[in-house]
């Protein structure tokens, strides 16, 4: 679980953005007393940020929570705090008429929580990202049981480093944390949500998280 942020200073990171709708870099990784500013390079259109999910008013800007925001061309805009320690947010950006993403932004050491949010399995971030070594875990809002299955079944790590191919969670319970190893990986995902007993299976909701993206 994310920890309350307290007052501490630290550094201010940079992330910059091009005319393509890129950042970089695109996991950039800040401490938990830092803050980061977005740098839009492009000089002809302004860029639009976009916190994901979980990830919407993770961050503050004078004081007030941003969910999204727009950096005139060639400008900046930040620096952005961190409301709660030890969690990673994923965003989307575009410029003109580019768009790209997920991109991520890890807080600390925390993970990308992604949440199954009803018994087709859809969750409230189909296409996530984490760094090479960063951390996802499931969030099983739901009162069945969510089996989450990977491909391919080696990317994603349990805690003994073992790789997870299947992930059961419980219902209402949030799961173990899985660490994501490798660069430029794309780890497909299927949730089956299942009701009563595993042969009652209902619609499979899908999505993907890239690792380590360069």
């Amino acid at each position: 679980m994310a920890t309350p942020k307290e007052a501490l200073v630290g550094a201010t990171q940079s992330i910059n953005i091009n005319s393509n709708a890129k950042a970089a870099p695109p996991n950039q990784v800040i401490g938990n007393a830092d803050s980061v500013t977005f740098n839009n390079n492009d000089h002809n259109d302004s860029a639009t940020v976009q916190f994901l999910a979980n990830g919407a008013n993770e961050f503050t800007y004078q004081g007030s929570p941003v969910s999204s925001f727009s950096i005139a061309p060639g400008n900046s805009f930040g620096p952005l705090v961190p409301v709660t320690f030890n969690v990673t947010v994923d965003y989307n950006v575009s410029v003109g008429q580019n768009s790209g993403g997920p991109f991520c932004l890890q807080v600390g050491s925390g993970p990308l929580q992604i949440d199954i949010v009803n018994p087709s399995g859809g969750t409230d971030l189909q296409n996530g990202a984490i760094p090479n070594n960063g951390m996802v875990t499931f969030n099983n809002e739901t009162t069945g049981t969510a089996y989450v299955t990977f491909s391919p079944g080696d990317a994603l790590y349990d805690q003994n480093n073992n790789p997870v191919a299947e992930q059961v969670i419980q219902p209402s319970t949030l799961g173990a944390q899985l660490t994501g190893k490798g660069t430029n990986k794309n780890v497909s995902y299927w949730v089956n949500v299942i009701t009563q007993v595993k042969s009652d299976r209902v619609e499979t909701g899908n999505g993907t998280i890239k690792i380590g993206q360069t």
